[in-house]
């Protein structure tokens, strides 16, 4: 070697470059790093492609498993299948993502009923109503015990039926709230809440606010609904939890983080089920809500893999989990609404 000092070349340096460990090989044992570092464009491109592809493997191999044998799946991430899988909470939140677009470019199934609907809906009501009360009152002037008098009633292009007193009495409270729902819909209820909620109000000075806010804009409290389950969907992963500890409390070698890895798959699955659901709705499938059957099936092996449990005692468990699941989404429910009437 001439006396001139060689020049460096970071490629051939035995110390990690990002974090200064040095290296026995072509890669850093302290932190994965690979000891060759470039700087090309041709580089940056091969290194995309690779972490696009190696992530979309670990994704596809997941979901695969979560779908046909999710226990299968839990058991061998808790046992320690890392690297091969992807973890339970990416998976929720890239699961979570999906819905979110979805939802965002399909909207919810509406709901709402057309007015005009609902007047010609109303005017056989007012018709119906109107006999019921003629035969009423022919009825209470008929002599003899009450108890004994019938009157003869039918509608257009029905025979003809006789019925008690009693009987058109109890017909005509029910066309009366029929006819409520129906006034009810042709106009605008906010006003009418807003000054009930001002006239009782429940003396809790933050929610009072906050159930006026939501009366006089309720597409506003929808929105932070909305933009508040997205951002907190994990939450539900930590209310659930210690519910499913005190289910296997007994059950020795299971702990609180096998339950979250359970617990975060099955919503991951959870949320898949939703977003296809929407989908459906959205193209108008028939008989599409008896997918809904798929959550308790999926549940069912889920448990019976993860914790090695007899068909007996995973059915009871998944009916208990389903009451926890319950119980988690009401409390996480009441959490969004207590956000959304917050200041």
């Amino acid at each position: 070697m001439s006396g001139h000092a060689a020049l460096h070349d970071p490629h051939d340096d035995a110390r990690c470059l990002n974090c200064g460990t040095t290296r026995v090989g072509a890669y850093c044992h302290a932190c994965g790093q690979s000891g060759h570092i470039h700087r090309t464009l041709g580089a940056w491109w091969h290194d995309f492609s690779h972490g696009v592809l190696h992530v979309e493997g670990a994704v596809w191999r997941t979901l695969v498993l979560l779908l046909r044998a999710p226990g299968q799946l839990t058991r061998r991430y808790i046992d320690g299948e890392r690297r091969r899988f992807l973890a339970p909470l990416p998976l929720y939140l890239f699961c979570v993502f999906v819905l979110y677009i979805v939802y965002a470019l399909l909207g919810a199934p509406s709901i709402r009923i057309d007015p005009e609907l609902a007047e010609r809906t109303g005017a056989p009501v007012e018709a119906q109503l109107a006999r019921v009360d003629a035969a009423i009152a022919q009825g209470e002037a008929l002599p003899g015990p009450e108890e004994q008098r019938r009157v003869s009633i039918s509608a257009p292009g029905e025979p003809a039926s006789t019925r008690s007193l009693a009987e058109l009495r109890a017909e005509r409270q029910e066309l009366l709230r029929v006819r409520t729902v129906l006034d009810g819909l042709h106009g605008d209820p906010k006003e009418e809440i807003v000054a009930f909620l001002r006239l009782h109000p429940t003396g809790w000075g933050m929610l009072d606010r906050g159930l006026l806010r939501a009366a006089e804009d309720p597409d506003f409290l929808l929105f932070k609904l909305e933009a508040n389950g997205y951002k907190f969907s994990w939450a539900l992963i930590p209310v659930s939890v210690p519910l499913m500890g005190v289910l296997f409390a007994r059950r020795r070698g299971t702990t609180l983080f096998d339950h979250a890895v359970f617990v975060t798959y099955s919503l991951s699955f959870l949320t898949l089920l939703l977003t296809a659901l929407l989908l459906l709705a959205r193209l108008h499938v028939p008989h599409r809500h008896l997918l809904a059957w798929a959550f308790p099936a999926h549940l069912y092996a889920q448990t019976r893999g993860a914790y090695g449990l007899s068909w007996f005692a995973a059915a009871w468990r998944s009916m208990a989990i389903m009451v926890i699941a319950a119980v988690a989404l009401l409390v996480w429910v009441l959490l969004l609404l207590a956000l959304g009437f917050a200041e």
